[in-house]
This record gives C-alpha cells, structure tokens and sequence, in this order.
C-alpha cells in the first residue's frame, strides 16, 4: 500500500476508532505527510509503507533537527511516527515495525510561569461589567480560571450543560472522555451576569429563563453564535498582558495559575489530578515543582537568615 493512502486510513482510524479531537489529528497528518514527502524526496519515487524503514525514518527526523526544532515538536513528530506504525503492524501492512528502533528520548519539562493570585485579582477587574462584551470577557476569565478547563472543553459548552445549576457541570475532555468540574464562586456569578445581559432575563427566575436557550453556546463571540478558540485566546492575551509581563499568555496560562494556586493552598495533588483531566499524576505532578519554587521565593524574603 502507497505511504499516502495508509495514512488517509490512520487519519479515519483517529477520527472513528479513536475519537481524537481535529486538532490532533492534524497534528499527527501533519507529521506523517511531512514524513512522506521526505522519503519520496529522497527515494525519487512514490513510496510505499514498507519503504519506511528506521533509516528512512532518521534521515526525516535529522532533517528537522538541523531545521532547529525544538524539543517538544521533535517529541511529538516521534510521537505520530510511532503512533502510525503501531496501526500499520495491526493491520498488516507491513511486517516489522521500523518505529520501535526509535530511542526513546526524555524531554525536560518546563515549569510553566503562573499568575500570581494578586495579578488575577488585578486581571479580573479590568473587563468593562457596563458592556455585554465585558461581561464575557470577565466570564471567560472567571471560568477559566475557576475551573481549570481546557481551552476546547470550554468553547464546545452549551448553555444546557449548566442546567440544573449545581457545584459540578460535565465536560468531553481529550478523547471523549467525561469529567465533572467543580463550578462555582466568582466564575458561576460571572457566567450568570452574562447570560443576564445577552439573553434578557430581566428578573425572573434565571434557571427556569434559561431552559429557553439550552442549545445555546454558553460562549458567544457576540449576542449568537458559538466563540471561536481563537476568540478566547485574544481574550486572555489583552487582559493578562495589562498585568503582568509572561512570554505566555494563553488561556492555558489560567489552567496553570488554577492549578498551582490549589496546590499552594494545601489541595490534594489527586484531587488536582482529577479537575484536570489528567490521565496520568505525573503530568499533574509538574505544578508541585511550580508551589515548591512559591515556598522557596517566601523562605528567601521571610527567613532572616535565608
């Protein structure tokens, strides 16, 4: 089988099989495409699965080193290889997998850099309450912030996902899966003060009002209409940049502040796993290194002998 066509099938296989997000999944064509076009470069001719070996594979990978990808690009590039050849070995569509010569390689995580409490406090009162797009910018900010979402759990949420109000609300995270989020305080105050401005509530009982509108985005880039990723990523650049100067400035940001600053008020590190979405406690297990950088910052300023 031609490499291009096996990998229109891996493609379908993500998107049926694996319910991985679109996202992902263009990450992953991305890599094997470029892949491809390497080896046909190389070979001068139309290539088949079989024609990849580790060489092939190396040749592609030393190729983007000397591009001078970073890291983490590089790590995700293996990644999709291996992913590919798995299916590839499953479905017989070669013999051996050339992918499993590949030395595995550890990156180094970085500690991401988090908002202290006091620039989110900062943050949060800059939206303009008198407009209705103030009024989402805060809920946007707010719901971020206080519940630790992801950027797509966030934007694919309807208004519908809310009712009956309760302390938790269910979101799809990566690969489909289900989790409750703990929903309340200052972000669930935020969220209905919007929704009284978009949809017109005036001063009945907003619960039953909004049974109306279940189908309804929670997030509108206006008074209709679903926001857009990339909406929300404006968003949260213009506010956090007004407060504090972070070469990160993406909604991710406020998922790292969430996080950390449960942690550095003595949360559970499962707990914090769990409101994450994260698979593994090692993946949650970076923002401990962030809170113990905090306690270390306090020892030097408080200690009089630090």
């Amino acid at each position: 089988m031609e490499l291009d066509e096996a990998i229109e099938k891996f493609r379908e296989h993500l998107t049926h099989e694996r319910e991985l997000s679109p996202r992902t999944i263009a990450a992953y064509v991305t890599d094997l495409a470029e892949l491809s076009r390497h080896v046909r470069e190389v070979l001068g001719q139309t290539v088949g699965v079989s024609d990849v070996d580790i060489d092939a594979i190396r040749s592609y990978l030393g190729a983007e080193y000397k591009r001078g990808l970073q890291s983490r690009s590089m790590m995700r590039k293996i990644s999709s290889i291996r992913s590919f050849f798995r299916y590839a070995t499953a479905r017989r569509l070669v013999s051996d997998n050339p992918a499993r010569y590949l030395a595995q390689q550890i990156r180094r995580r970085t500690i991401p850099t988090v908002l202290s409490e006091e620039r989110i406090q900062q943050m949060m009162e800059l939206p303009d309450l008198e407009t209705l797009r103030g009024r989402r910018d805060r809920a946007v900010l707010e719901f971020l912030y206080g519940t630790g979402v992801r950027l797509s759990e966030m934007v694919s949420l309807d208004v519908g996902d809310f009712l009956p109000f309760s302390e938790t609300i269910r979101v799809v995270g990566k690969g489909r899966k289900e989790r409750l989020v703990a929903f309340g305080g200052k972000a669930k105050e935020a969220l209905l003060g919007y929704w009284r401005v978009r949809f017109h509530l005036g001063g009945e009982s907003p619960e039953r009002a909004l049974q109306a509108h279940r189908k309804d985005p929670a997030f509108s880039a206006g008074t209709s209409g679903r926001i857009s990723a990339r909406t929300v990523q404006r968003i949260t650049d213009r506010y956090i940049r007004r407060v504090a100067s972070i070469a990160c400035t993406s909604p991710h940001t406020l998922r790292h502040a969430f996080a950390t600053h449960l942690l550095d008020n003595g949360a559970d590190l499962r707990a914090v796993q769990e409101l994450l979405g994260h698979e593994s406690l090692s993946t949650t297990q970076i923002y401990t290194h962030v809170s113990v950088e905090h306690l270390k910052s306090v020892y030097r300023k408080a200690h009089p002998r630090a």
